[in-house]
């Protein structure tokens, strides 16, 4: 709230880095030494797999910060997470056929970055895809990046600017 943090994309872009460089380390730990340990085959480019999991790491972030905005409770997150993750796996189409996904449900399950993450994952580690092949993946998650970011910047401006108010009053 103070002056010196000068605004709001500070903030916003200084907690996204902090969140994006403990990720980084988890997503190494989970995407390669994970399958080496249980001998899992992976048969895409490494250099491939990073620079997807880049974008994937930012939509994530800002998709967080920007719904963090309506919970008010440390519990509340479980309790989201244990409730939309099987929906999400189903609409995503890895679990479920996603021909037989009825259109209206496929475009909802764009809104989350764990659509194109899965979908591009399993590709690229799975069937060997090049980025290039999972271009639509790779493009929708930068733009779901973006705009969540600038969700992201416009909520926390709003409740900065609230709690300023609020302190002004007293």
């Amino acid at each position: 709230i103070n002056r010196h943090y000068n605004g709001t994309l500070r903030i916003v872009l200084g907690k996204g880095l902090s969140y994006f460089l403990v990720y980084v380390l988890v997503s190494f730990y989970v995407l390669h030494i994970v399958p080496r340990l249980f001998s899992l085959n992976q048969i895409g480019q490494p250099g491939s797999l990073v620079l997807f999991v880049a974008p994937y790491l930012a939509a994530c972030i800002f998709f967080a910060m920007t719904t963090s905005i309506a919970i008010r409770n440390r519990e509340t997150c479980m309790l989201i997470f244990v409730f939309t993750s099987v929906p999400l796996l189903f609409i995503s189409g890895i679990s479920w056929p996603g021909a037989t996904i009825p259109a209206f449900w496929k475009y909802i399950s764009w809104l989350f970055p764990s659509t194109f993450g899965m979908n591009g994952y399993v590709r690229l580690t799975g069937m060997g895809a090049s980025l290039g092949d999972i271009a639509f993946e790779y493009k929708g998650l930068w733009i779901q990046a973006i705009v969540y970011f600038l969700i992201a910047c416009l909520f926390y401006h709003r409740q900065i600017k609230s709690l300023l108010i609020n302190r002004c009053k007293e």
